[in-house]
């Protein structure tokens, strides 16, 4: 696992204190649900990619509709497969919609979008694995893994992983 820690990509603090939890029922994938650059996916970009979760930090920062305190998300996934720490591990998250759905649920972002990169890499389903795989043994994550929609009306995770989703997020089988 290549885990960026919220220090390495350079986080701001929570605005208030985050809410400790012991376990979820298991984890829910997401991705942006905004034009991500195609881009981004090639080798020579992932030094992009800490600026991009810095500026989905500011995103739900400055969201005062939804009052987010942090980062909405447990993790984040480039496509180089990179899994940084969002709220991380033990920390109520706040993307699932609504109170009960971020208690019964930690998430994970895929960092693709609605447009431009849209379908995940290898390394990226790879690196979504690990971070499902470090809740479930570090984090009291339970053995469900859902889509973001699953449970609740959006459009979240986007057709490509909600597809990989419903297959039972396999790992990619390696070339």
């Amino acid at each position: 696992m290549h885990l960026v820690t919220r220090a390495n990509w350079g986080a701001k603090p929570p605005r208030f204190p985050l809410v400790q939890i012991a376990s979820t029922r298991g984890v829910k994938v997401h991705y942006e649900g905004a034009p991500v650059p195609a881009d981004l996916a090639k080798p020579e970009n992932h030094s992009k990619c800490a600026g991009r979760v810095r500026a989905i930090q500011a995103d739900h920062l400055a969201n005062r509709k939804e009052n987010y305190s942090d980062i909405a998300y447990s993790f984040v996934v480039c496509p180089h497969g990179h899994v940084f720490e969002g709220r991380g591990l033990h920390k109520l998250q706040a993307a699932n919609g609504n109170h009960q759905l971020n208690v019964n649920h930690y998430s994970v972002c895929g960092m693709v979008g609605d447009s431009g990169l849209t379908q995940p890499t290898d390394a990226q389903l790879d690196g979504i694995r690990d971070a499902i795989d470090l809740l479930r043994e570090k984090g009291g994550a339970g053995a469900e893994i859902k889509g973001h929609r699953d449970g609740f009306a959006t459009m979240c995770p986007g057709d490509p992983l909600e597809a990989w989703v419903k297959k039972g997020a396999p790992r990619p089988v390696a070339a």
